[in-house]
């Protein structure tokens, strides 16, 4: 399921400049001598002190600047690599509650990649929410509170530590050392074989979540149960109590998932590894574990564990029926998830809830230091927007003219980077374009294998241009659609 390093965060404080101000006291004389008081009365008072001078304001602090922090760098080579990197303009709201993006880019070959994002969907109060991606907000808000990817909420506790002056080899072994962090953020780099020193504003932030609560979700690609089920109480009804082990199959036995979920036991063939379920009348669920072939997906061997609760209850959107389950044995107790089978659209999906982390640690790289590393490497590092960009999302493309064909996911994310894959229905061919878009709208790409070309805007929900590819004197205008 999600593991526990995919999830962390931060944020820092903005403010606005003030000019000094100054004020001045009352109570000058005119320059002239004063009287002499009369013979037998009394001294004349003396004059009232003025005001005192107003303090002036302390200096504000400067206004936040946007950076990033190196969530994950996978190297192979200079044109091959993948940047995970968590991106924010640092602006924080009167809470204190900062918004930051998990943005994921690619080089293969030397040109631009598209990355796939895990495609779970989660359920919040708000009703259910589309995959995370790079246009998703996530928040971090004062003394280190997070959520993240719509339900996952924790608490971060970090230290930031300036690495300027130190060997760009030392501060990368730092992220890699398997002693102090639960994962490295930098993979595939041998420290040992770096030159050049961090400069000024390099720093690392050695930081650790741990979770409280997790979201319930399920991916589409998990698929759904069979034997025709569309509603909960079918699939107790399509699957009544297997008592016999040895006939355990995927006729009879719905899947509770592998003990080691989509990471392996570390062989092909993983012993007492699959949990398959089957319902009792009195509100249980009998369960078995079986050998698990990883390549051909067979199961075999399955032996009986004993029995768990099951509830039908209602998901936090306050419609979606969903089945949990309590009371798990403990032999099964190394899952980092537990089943939750989810009722929508027809389908009993094979969804899940992970369980909460107790605690990860990571060392990782701002912007300064890891734009010493890529510099290092011969890698281009991201140029990141003052301010997250107002497109960002999931775009649905179509053009015409001297070709015809679509974009079905055209990525902006909040960096203002754009990704995605066209088919050509004209020419014929598949192709990925690449480019960015501006404060306003106005975006520019080009495809990574021909010199086509696409220019326009984007709005708040559609856009337009138009299209070039000088090579087959073809041109013609595209239409978008935001998702």
């Amino acid at each position: 399921m999600i593991t526990a390093s995919t999830r962390a965060l931060w944020a820092s404080a903005l403010a606005v400049s003030l000019s000094t101000l100054a004020a001045c006291g009352g109570g000058g004389d005119s320059g002239s001598p004063a009287p002499a008081p009369v013979a037998g009365t009394p001294p004349a008072p003396a004059p009232a002190p003025g005001p005192a001078p107003a303090p002036a304001p302390a200096p504000a602090p400067a206004p936040a600047t946007a950076s990033y922090w190196a969530r994950t760098f996978t190297y192979t080579s200079a044109g091959n690599h993948v940047l995970r990197y968590y991106y924010s303009d640092n602006v924080v709201d009167s809470t204190g509650r900062g918004t930051y993006y998990d943005v994921r880019e690619a080089q293969s070959g030397g040109k631009p990649a598209v990355v796939v994002y895990d495609t779970v969907q989660f359920v919040t109060a708000e009703g259910w929410h589309t995959p995370l991606d790079g246009a998703t907000p996530n928040h971090s808000g004062p003394n280190g509170a997070y959520d993240y990817n719509h339900g996952y909420i924790g608490q971060s506790t970090s230290a930031d530590t300036d690495v300027a002056g130190q060997t760009i080899a030392s501060v990368v072994a730092k992220a890699q050392d398997l002693g102090t962090n639960t994962s490295s953020t930098i993979v595939g780099v041998t420290a040992a074989n770096l030159t050049g020193v961090m400069p000024a504003g390099a720093k690392i932030r050695s930081i650790s979540n741990t979770e409280s609560l997790t979201p319930v979700g399920y991916r589409l690609t998990d698929g759904f149960v069979g034997n025709n089920v569309t509603t909960l109480a079918g699939l107790v009804t399509s699957y009544p109590a297997v008592s016999n082990a040895a006939a355990v199959s995927t006729a009879n036995t719905v899947s509770m998932g592998n003990l080691h979920g989509s990471n392996g036991c570390g062989a092909q063939v993983c012993l007492q590894e699959r949990m398959r379920g089957s319902f009792n009348a009195d509100g249980t669920v009998s369960l078995h574990l079986c050998d698990l072939d990883t390549v051909s997906g067979v199961f075999s061997n399955c032996s009986s564990i004993g029995t768990a609760s099951y509830q039908s209850t209602t998901a936090l959107d306050g419609a979606t029926p969903i089945m949990t389950f309590s009371g798990l044995p403990a032999a099964v107790s190394i899952q980092t998830f537990t089943r939750v089978f989810v009722q929508r659209g027809g389908h009993v999906y094979l969804g899940f809830q992970d369980k909460p982390a107790v605690m990860t640690k990571q060392t990782r790289l701002n912007k300064v230091a890891f734009e010493a590393l890529a510099a290092s490497l011969g890698v281009t590092p991201p140029v990141i927007p003052a301010h997250p960009a107002t497109t960002a999302g999931t775009w649905s493309v179509t053009y015409a003219g001297g070709d015809t064909g679509s974009c079905t996911a055209l990525s902006v994310n909040a960096a203002a980077h754009v990704i995605g894959t066209c088919t050509s229905s004209g020419v014929g061919g598949s192709f990925i374009v690449s480019g960015t878009v501006d404060a306003v709208g106005g975006l520019s790409v080009g495809s990574t294998s021909s010199d086509a070309s696409f220019t326009g805007t984007l709005g708040a929900a559609t856009g337009s241009g138009t299209w070039s590819r000088p090579s087959a004197s073809a041109t013609g205008t595209w239409a978008a659609t935001k998702q």
